[in-house]
């Protein structure tokens, strides 16, 4: 037996190692995604049919929307109101105006939020 054999008879044997490893982890994925529970359906679906399911996810996509829309505008009105911050401490700015903007910016978010659940409550139904 010369070294090249030896090397390759010792690759064969690592790649039948690292084959039944693969093998058994798999198996092992299969028998965990068998205990998976089922997937739930669209919250605002009022019955089971693709056409109400379908609904149903076009409903929660508006009302995801929505959340993002008050999601933007609150990040919005935060970095407006750290940029006026910032430009009353270099003394460009005057705190009134970073009050005012203060004030706007919380009755924004609030209306924005407010007007967010309100079309929920009309899509959902």
């Amino acid at each position: 037996m010369n070294l090249q054999s030896i090397f390759s008879s010792a690759r064969r044997a690592a790649q039948r190692v690292r084959q039944s490893t693969t093998l058994l982890a798999l198996t092992a994925v299969t028998s965990a995604h068998a205990a998976l529970p089922t997937v739930e359906g669209p919250k605002s679906s009022t019955d089971s049919t693709f056409y109400g399911q379908i609904s149903g996810y076009l409903n929660d996509g508006v009302v995801l929307g929505g959340l993002l829309l008050a999601a933007a505008a609150l990040l919005v009105v935060a970095n407006a109101i750290i940029a006026t911050f910032a430009e009353v401490q270099q003394q460009k700015a005057t705190w009134a105006k970073f009050a005012i903007l203060v004030v706007v910016g919380i009755v924004l978010v609030v209306a924005v939020i407010w007007l967010a659940t309100k079309a929920a409550t009309v899509i959902v139904g």
